[in-house]
């Protein structure tokens, strides 16, 4: 009887990956990676994030890394939503990577007021995400978060970074 059992649960498995391509233990996928702190970090200035990845053993070669660059673009009133403040996330990476996740958060006067759900775009070498609150004045700054999932043969498999974008004072 253990036996069958055990032999279904790998069958399951097996069923899961080739259907959906996950397996119970990887379908956590981004809801376990980190959200925006509630209130700007800290001590930093705007910065980018990046995350590389080479191939290991003898296909090793400079030109067969991959960097990927996440950019937090600066708060805007949207053009698209009028009445709207709007930050757009960006990664871009120097080849196709199988899966690029990204997350992007609104600050306004240094107090989170709005997150992106987890956006995933696959066999992409660029993704983004935006976030957007109604408009009120105010200094606002963006965040991002972004996981990327290199090719097979690729260390690290995986990596992640965030971002934290410019402050900019914004009029309604």
């Amino acid at each position: 009887m253990r036996t069958w059992r055990t032999a279904v649960a790998a069958a399951s498995m097996a069923a899961l990956t080739f259907i959906g391509g996950t397996s119970p233990a990887g379908a956590r996928g981004a809801a376990d990676d980190p959200s925006a702190p509630a209130t700007v970090p800290g001590g930093r200035d705007a910065d980018s994030g990046s995350v590389d990845a080479g191939k290991a053993g003898s296909d090793a070669d400079a030109s067969s890394a991959i960097r990927c660059q996440g950019q937090v673009q600066r708060p805007h009133n949207s053009t698209h939503v009028p009445g709207t403040i709007n930050v757009v996330v960006t990664v871009s990476c120097s080849a196709p990577v199988p899966e690029i996740t990204t997350r992007a958060a609104l600050y306004k006067n240094g107090q989170l007021v709005n997150q992106s759900t987890f956006r995933t775009q696959r066999n992409t070498r660029s993704a983004q995400n935006n976030a957007a609150v109604r408009c009120s004045p105010g200094k606002y700054r963006g965040w991002m978060y972004f996981k990327v999932i290199f090719p097979p043969g690729y260390r690290p498999p995986t990596a992640s970074a965030n971002a934290l974008g410019q402050e900019v004072a914004l009029n309604c």
